[in-house]
């Protein structure tokens, strides 16, 4: 990764402060492309590393993930964006399934009207119709 130098002494006290609050992937970002148009940035983050909810943290020699880990799009710059920054090897595929668990049943997401009129049944799928009159 090509990270553009420092801007020069006279654009330094012409240049605009920015600080980007948060060390998530969305600040990151923020301050790599601010970086990229020669831009200086200061990025707080609160905790001790960055990452934000999609970092891995380890504990007793245990590994969790704090919050999901996939990565979709369909938005052609920002994938060009993560190619750029990421090797090609750090790009897995996986076949991907998500659910929301309720009332002890799992649904199909995104929502599939057949899945969640069994799942409902008919009295309670009226009710979440008629609730959003």
């Amino acid at each position: 990764m090509t990270v553009p130098s420092e801007p020069t002494p006279d654009a330094a006290a012409t240049a605009p402060q920015v600080v980007v609050i948060g060390g998530g992937p969305a600040g990151l970002t923020a301050a790599y492309e601010l970086a990229k148009h020669d831009i200086s940035s200061t990025v707080l983050e609160a905790d001790d590393q960055v990452g934000g909810i999609s970092r891995t943290v380890e504990r007793d020699g245990w590994r969790f993930d704090l919050g999901g880990h996939r990565f979709f799009t369909k938005v052609v710059p920002v994938d060009d964006l993560w190619h750029e920054i990421l090797p090609q090897e750090d790009f897995l595929q996986r076949p991907r399934m998500s659910r929301i668990y309720y009332d002890g049943k799992f649904f199909d997401y995104p929502l599939k009207a057949s899945n969640a009129l069994k799942n409902l049944g008919i009295g309670e799928a009226v009710l979440c119709v008629l609730s959003y009159f």
